[in-house]
């Protein structure tokens, strides 16, 4: 089944920008993200989002996509909730 994804237009923790899906709590309100497309994987939504956005990445809780290993886990857990360290 195909999702509508987005992903957010303002960078969180080490300039990422993360890609959502349709009715995650997280996603961001509308003139804070750019629609990108629909999507049978969550792969595909953060290929796409990486033509506007090259450190673009899945949200851990609608896209859980394996996350790069040289991000500490204190690192993935801000990235997860949007914190500044």
């Amino acid at each position: 089944m195909q999702l509508y994804y987005y992903v957010d237009k303002h960078a969180g923790y080490n300039d990422n920008h993360v890609v959502h899906a349709t009715g995650c709590p997280f996603l961001p309100s509308d003139g804070a993200r750019r629609f990108l497309g629909t999507f049978y994987t969550a792969t595909a939504a953060i290929q796409q989002a990486r033509k506007f956005y090259s450190s673009a990445m899945g949200c851990e809780h609608c896209c859980p996509v394996a996350v790069k290993k040289s991000l500490t886990t204190q690192h993935s857990v801000a990235l997860k909730h949007m914190v500044q360290l």
